[in-house]
């Protein structure tokens, strides 16, 4: 239990010490296997009084990852004299590892430690909103109005039933997106071709696989989402994952992702490669996250890529780390979005993008929304809560973030939910990965600019008449849906069959409903 004290000291000496005794430390998607359990940081704080005789306010938030090795006590100290200062208040933060996000983010949620939460695609977000786990932040607004500038008048866009239960993460159009990282200087020795659809990335798969084959190349179990995007990202737009999505020729359609031709093909291969020994024969026991398993074969060299990751997880968490393993070692990116989905200029929903929340118990609302703002719109906060200190967790190098001569286990992990396209700065990479983020970013904004906003731009499905509908179709998706889709059928027709037949019993065609009801109302409001 953390103990506080609160005492008074003069206005030159109005910083608070934070001493941390004790990190258990477990695992993030770049360093090393985890316990799935919130880290635990065990404070002794000395609680002070501002020059004004206020006690400080201490808030709590969570975030995911791992803390650094070193760097959190010269970084509480920079933070603190920036939040004392600006709002006579700390933060501290405690670490949620990847791998097991959405029963950690909830567990925490239930708990209401917390004061500021992150959610996302990756966690139940909505679901707690609509139960009022989070404070409405849209009547605070006017107390915020440096946020609302820099949003642009945005935030009206991820209302949930005209409330606003949490702050986006702010994207910038273009960058890369999911992907496939790879060895490049590899694929030149085995003489395959460039890889740039679903076919030639096989190829380096199967080949990878005979120069490499105690280590399954694929290991976690979202790998059938990018085979979708590979094989029908061109034709249709998500509506809500998992389970509907809407023709690019008729957006306002819903459509069951089961019903469509591209779906078979989607499990036919996933089939193949499990039969081929592609897929990880234990692949239903991974976790969510498996990528910190990968990046532990990539580091020793038994494994020359990571099937499912995000740009921007890579060139942070990847690419430094490898390179200083090996030097002379080249690597290419093949990316599953920008040739194969249409692109938009981004937009905000919460059931998309990374959120940080408040929590509906916090006393502390208006301040934590105060702290939000500070964190978007002060770059010396943003850079202190996205890359921590500098010298320290990061450098700077003609105004690029450099992480040259730091150690791996000293990059410290961002806010989550924090990032903003419009504040982040840019990183430098090594020459050829520098060459491809740059493209990237190029030919990804010249591509959203061309198409504009997507037309679902806006679109948040209300679930609060089929919560139940919703919580029967997860769990029939769980035990019939997932095998299908990593391969393990010896019948896909029947399989398929039994498993839309589960769905329909748990209330799919009910939801399907809802859901054209609601889009019918979104598109009469759009035309």
């Amino acid at each position: 239990m953390k103990s506080i004290r609160i005492r008074s000291l003069p206005a030159a000496c109005f910083i608070v010490f934070a001493t941390v005794f004790a990190v258990v430390l477990t695992s993030c998607w770049n360093d090393g296997p985890g316990t799935g359990a919130v880290d635990q940081t065990v404070d002794t704080v000395d609680m002070i009084t501002t020059p004004g005789g206020t006690p400080v306010v201490e808030l709590r938030a969570i975030t995911m990852g791992r803390p650094p090795a070193s760097g959190m006590d010269n970084f509480y100290k920079q933070l603190d004299a920036l939040t004392i200062r600006d709002l006579g208040a700390t933060i501290r933060f405690d670490y949620i590892p990847w791998g097991d996000e959405m029963n950690q983010i909830s567990k925490a949620i239930a708990s209401k430690e917390y004061d500021l939460y992150v959610g996302g695609a990756w966690s139940d977000f909505t679901t707690f909103a609509l139960k009022n786990a989070f404070a409405d932040l849209a009547p605070l607004l006017g107390q915020v109005p440096d946020l609302v500038d820099h949003y642009k008048g945005s935030l009206d866009s991820v209302m949930i039933n005209g409330g606003l239960y949490g702050i986006p993460q702010y994207n910038k159009p273009g960058g890369g997106g999911e992907g496939m990282l790879y060895r490049e200087d590899l694929r030149k020795a085995w003489g395959l071709s460039e890889i740039k659809d679903l076919d030639t990335a096989e190829q380096y798969l199967y080949r990878a696989k005979e120069e490499y084959p105690e280590t399954p190349m694929i290991n976690d179990k979202r790998f059938a989402d990018n085979i979708w995007t590979l094989t029908a990202g061109s034709k249709y737009i998500e509506l809500v994952k998992g389970y509907a999505v809407v023709s690019v020729e008729d957006p306002y359609t819903a459509v069951s992702i089961y019903d469509t031709p591209e779906y078979k093909q989607v499990l036919q291969r996933a089939r193949k490669w499990y039969e081929d020994g592609i897929v990880s024969r234990d692949i239903l026991a991974a976790q969510g996250n498996a990528t910190s398993e990968t990046l532990e074969w990539m580091k020793a060299d038994e494994k020359p890529l990571e099937f499912n990751n995000h740009f921007g997880a890579v060139s942070s968490g990847y690419i430094g780390v490898l390179k200083e393993l090996h030097p002379d070692y080249e690597y290419g990116w093949f990316d599953y979005f920008l040739d194969h989905t249409p692109a938009y200029l981004p937009f905000m929903a919460p059931d998309s993008t990374t959120m940080i929340s408040v929590g509906a118990h916090s006393e502390h609302v208006e301040l934590a929304l105060k702290l939000i703002e500070k964190a978007h719109t002060d770059r010396t906060y943003y850079n202190l809560l996205m890359y921590g200190v500098e010298g320290e967790n990061y450098k700077l190098d003609g105004g690029l973030v450099s992480y040259e001569g730091i150690k791996a286990e000293n990059k410290k992990p961002g806010w989550t939910g924090l990032h903003d396209g419009y504040m982040s700065l840019p990183e430098k990479y090594p020459d050829e990965w520098q060459a491809i983020s740059t493209y990237l970013q190029k030919e990804g904004l010249k591509r959203a600019e061309a198409n504009g906003l997507s037309p679902l731009a806006g679109f948040v499905l209300n679930p609060q008449k089929v919560t139940a509908e919703m919580a029967a179709m997860e769990k029939v998706k769980s035990r019939y849906i997932v095998p299908l889709a990593v391969g393990m059928t010896s019948d896909i027709e029947s399989d398929l069959v039994n498993a839309v037949q589960q769905l329909d019993q748990a209330g799919f065609r009910t939801f399907m409903a809802e859901l054209q009801d609601q889009l019918d109302a979104f598109a009469a409001t759009s035309k």
